[in-house]
């Protein structure tokens, strides 16, 4: 995924306290919204993965890496202005990669329906 499209952590701060909505998927939970002063084509993700859904660093990393390479293909899909910030849940450290995908797909499609309608 290129960089230009990676939240920088300042961004990621004003996206946590920001009022954003929220869907929950099966793996994933994404927060959504547009921050303050994003490029009208922009859109910027991350990925969180906290030490209580995979306590070692090998499992998180598989995670993040599989997410990565499943936003890669979804990314052209995505609303744009928004920020989307990808949480996972515990399922996520045995899930394989077309389960991640599907998931993460699934999310951006719901993210983007009501970011239309709102």
């Amino acid at each position: 995924m290129p960089r230009k499209n990676s939240l920088t952590h300042a961004e990621f701060l004003r996206a946590e306290r920001a009022k954003f909505r929220r869907e929950r998927g099966s793996l994933f939970i994404l927060s959504f919204g547009v921050l303050a002063g994003q490029k009208p084509r922009e859109c910027k993700t991350a990925c969180v993965v906290s030490k209580k859904t995979a306590a070692r660093a090998v499992d998180r990393n598989v995670i993040k890496r599989r997410w990565r390479d499943a936003m890669r293909h979804c990314l052209p899909s995505a609303p744009a202005p928004s920020a989307l910030v990808f949480y996972a849940m515990r399922p996520a450290r045995n899930a394989s990669y077309a389960d991640i995908k599907n998931d993460v797909d699934m999310l951006i499609a719901r993210a983007g329906a009501k970011l239309r309608t709102s």
